[in-house]
């Protein structure tokens, strides 16, 4: 139950140095743990600014063929060369001959 007076005290320099180990390591992984949730919300804010980058690239691009559209409109083709008093004529549909390239008509051909 109780110790008797006599006995010595085990606890030494021995315990005191591990003890400082334990307690450096725990020191060393709380700052390496830290160091790392920050890297990660580094990461994490690159990779945000990367996907919006990527996001105005494709609406930039969606814009452009909007624009490459409009200008392709034959409405729009038809009503400014009305504007400017062409002498261009509109031909009969009839007239226009669909051509296709070598490289679709063989993909056509092929079984």
């Amino acid at each position: 139950m109780n110790k008797k007076r006599s006995q010595t005290n085990h606890f030494g320099s021995l315990h005191i140095v591990m003890i400082l180990i334990i307690t450096a390591l725990l020191g060393t992984g709380g700052v390496l743990h830290a160091v790392m949730k920050n890297r990660q919300v580094v990461v994490a804010r690159e990779i945000d600014n990367a996907q919006k980058r990527i996001e105005e690239a494709e609406e930039t691009m969606k814009m452009v063929q909007v624009k490459i559209d409009r200008k392709l409109n034959r409405h729009m083709i038809r009503a400014e060369l009305a504007n400017r008093g062409s002498d261009l004529e509109q031909i009969p549909s009839s007239a226009v001959e669909v051509v296709t390239s070598a490289s679709s008509a063989i993909a056509q051909t092929t079984p």
